[in-house]
């Protein structure tokens, strides 16, 4: 099973501009184009005429309406009226998508026109959909030679206006996602959309292409809140269209299918959404299914919406009998991983062991497809980047060749000419002594450029000696961590099974060295994390992944995590509110930053309590953590220092010096600071303030 977005998929779902006709069942068809038919025999006004002949290319099947396009593109050529000749070729290059030779005809067609930003937007959206012929049909051969020509061609970027560059773009993003779904997709996308969000307003054609295509790959890429702000554009165009804003208004084209598509897209991403906002989405669904017949028949077969709302509201019991029902469906075969894990969480809290153990092992297949597929998309995303780096490289290269080589003919020249004054200007006796002077200065400037060339090529390759080094760093790091980590807990679970194997008489005694070990690996595992953690944040690697949650349910989390290492006499208190308040944060990052301060306090207390307390601030929008000991303390002066990597005030101290670096930077990257409150002398307090939202 093909999890990733196929370049069919982007074909099929990419002109929102002409949606899915969806009509009453009363509808009577026949009796609406005769009608028609009778009023264009009755008129005699020409724009009369272009608006009751692009109501029929509504109502008349796909495989008649070239002809009805084309009366109306030359009736607006031959009257000037370029806003419903454009229009009727944006129409005439939908229903030509997959002939390569009819859009080329529809793009010379519309060169036809004065030129207008009309013009250009419909040319570029033509050629758009000549990128999707050419993708799709395209030997596999030629597919790679045509993908560096479009990257030399970006690299060039004088030579193209923005419309080129959007046609350059959106062929890229294509050639790209018909390989890899990946991140490198996301990075050239979120190019196009900067390129896309230049244009005016009414280019909504070239709207509706970017937004479908970027909310599925960003969804599919799990970057949910860029998918949603892609369908939330899409559902102010469809608004714009409906109300006669934007394009033009036509009496039988239903853009309701659209919106229940977009709905149901939406509320798939319920836990990034705000709760009304999830409220919101469902009730316009559901209004849809009662008044649409496309939204009533695609629901028949889907059950999305309301499995989405079921798992929102952890109507465990509702959501389950809705996957037992729709799960299988052929319509929601590209959903099938997702609704799989939503049925193996349903049964885990109502106990159904028996499906839980069927949705697991089908869960567990279509893992391993995903992986497979992964890998396979992974290695061909990577052999891009390389041939990206590498064409961007010769590019510059060959700009620095260019470069030096007028520089080097420029001085050529002006010596030359300077030469010429001089000979006119000087006896002829002195001409052989000229041109010995020359030509030391020519040997000179061709050992000066011999010399560049050598500092050039050391300089590369110390480049690349350097990435080198910084990419077995990081592996090194992350390839000792994991060698440490799992002799340590083996080293642990053998001294456990030395007591317990043990006689009554020894056990207190091998107890107490049992409990030293485990200690002391615990101890190392901490510091082997660290490390790894500070070689992710350099690298830029650490992935952060906010959602919301309970502010004091995570302070008693790194709290009991931390209480065993407290010494004799020490209490750990939270001082807790007693009310709900919720924070859109990274859990895990936010605990590991609260665990590395409480581990500090319990070093450093011997006797009395530690305490965490928050203050909110609403106005603000943020939440202050304090985690308070009443140990030493720390001066003033070492205030900043104490944030430095591998400094250790108390060299006596267990731990390398970089815990409060590693928190530090991990609350720069939660949006937050994290210092030392030098205002608190009953011993050290740490101050962490964070955004609410």
């Amino acid at each position: 099973m093909r999890r990733f977005l196929s370049i069919n998929i982007f074909i099929q779902i990419l002109w929102l501009a002409v949606p899915v006709q969806a009509l009453p069942p009363s509808f009577d068809k026949k009796s609406a184009i005769n009608s028609l038919q009778g009023e264009l025999a009755r008129t005699t006004d020409a724009t009369d005429s272009m608006v009751i002949l692009s109501n029929l290319f509504d109502l008349y099947p796909r495989q008649s309406r070239d002809s009805i396009g084309m009366i109306v593109y030359r009736m607006a050529l031959a009257t000037g009226n370029s806003d419903y000749g454009l229009d009727a070729l944006r129409n005439l290059g939908n229903v030509h998508q997959r002939n390569d030779s009819l859009l080329e005809m529809d793009i010379k067609r519309a060169m036809n026109f004065e030129p207008s930003e009309d013009r250009d937007e419909t040319v570029t959206f033509i050629r758009m959909f000549r990128n999707m012929a050419k993708v799709r049909y395209t030997p596999e051969e030629e597919k790679e030679r045509e993908f560096y020509r479009i990257l030399r061609k970006l690299n060039d970027s004088g030579s193209q206006d923005l419309y080129g560059r959007i046609v350059l773009l959106h062929a890229l993003c294509l050639y790209i996602a018909d390989g890899s779904q990946g991140e490198l997709l996301s990075k050239y996308l979120d190019k196009l959309g900067s390129l896309i969000e230049q244009l005016r307003p009414e280019a909504y054609s070239l709207r509706n292409c970017y937004y479908v295509q970027a909310a599925l790959a960003y969804a599919n890429n799990r970057e949910y809140e860029k998918a949603i702000e892609n369908d939330r554009k899409l559902l102010d165009v469809i608004d714009a269209l409906e109300e006669g804003q934007i394009g033009r208004n036509r009496m039988y084209r239903d853009y309701d299918g659209n919106r229940y598509i977009i709905y149901t897209r939406l509320l798939s991403y319920y836990p990034y959404l705000m709760p009304e906002e999830v409220e919101k989405y469902y009730a316009k669904a559901m209004k849809l299914v009662e008044e649409d017949e496309v939204a009533r028949s695609t629901n028949t077969i889907s059950g999305c919406p309301q499995i989405y709302y079921a798992m929102y509201k952890r109507d465990h019991v509702q959501a389950l009998e809705l996957l037992e029902k729709y799960r299988d469906m052929p319509y929601n075969a590209q959903k099938k991983e997702q609704l799989l894990r939503y049925t193996i969480e349903c049964a885990e809290h109502i106990g159904d062991n028996g499906i839980l153990l069927s949705a697991s092992r089908e869960y567990n297949k279509i893992l391993q497809e995903i992986i497979n597929q992964r890998s396979r998309e992974k290695y061909k995303e990577l052999q891009m980047v390389y041939d990206i780096n590498g064409i961007k490289e010769a590019h510059a290269e060959e700009a620095r060749i260019l470069t030096r080589n007028s520089l080097i003919w420029a001085l050529v020249a002006a010596g030359v000419l300077l030469l010429m004054l001089v000979v006119v200007a000087v006896l002829l006796r002195h001409a052989h002594h000229i041109g010995k002077k020359l030509s030391e200065s020519n040997e000179a400037l061709r050992k000066e450029s011999e010399s560049l060339k050598d500092s050039q090529s050391q300089l590369l390759k110390a480049r690349d000696e350097a990435r080198n080094a910084s990419r077995m760093k990081s592996d090194f790091i992350k390839n000792i961590s994991s060698e440490i980590t799992v002799p340590l807990h083996a080293i642990n679970e053998y001294t456990n099974l030395i007591v317990d194997c043990s006689e009554a008489g020894y056990k207190p005694y091998l107890k107490h060295f049992s409990e030293l070990v485990e200690l002391n690996s615990e101890l190392l595992t901490t510091i082997v994390n660290d490390v790894l953690n500070l070689s992710e944040i350099e690298s830029n690697s650490l992935i952060v992944n906010r959602t919301k949650e309970n502010l004091e349910n995570l302070l008693e989390l790194a709290a009991d995590s931390v209480r065993h290492r407290l010494n004799n006499g020490v209490r750990l208190h939270v001082d807790k509110k007693g009310s709900e308040i919720s924070i859109y944060t990274d859990s895990r990052r936010l605990v590991q930053i609260l665990v590395q301060l409480l581990v500090n306090a319990a070093k450093a207390t011997h006797e009395g309590q530690i305490t965490v307390s928050y203050d909110l601030e609403r106005d603000e929008n943020k939440v202050v953590i304090y985690v308070a000991d009443e140990g030493p303390g720390i001066s003033p002066e070492n205030s900043e220092r104490i944030f430095e990597r591998f400094v250790k005030l108390d060299r006596a101290s267990q731990g390398v010096g970089i815990g409060l670096t590693i928190a530090r930077q991990l609350a720069m990257l939660l949006g937050g600071t994290l210092t030392l409150d030098t205002s608190y002398t009953d011993g050290a307090r740490f101050k962490l303030v964070l955004p609410l939202e």
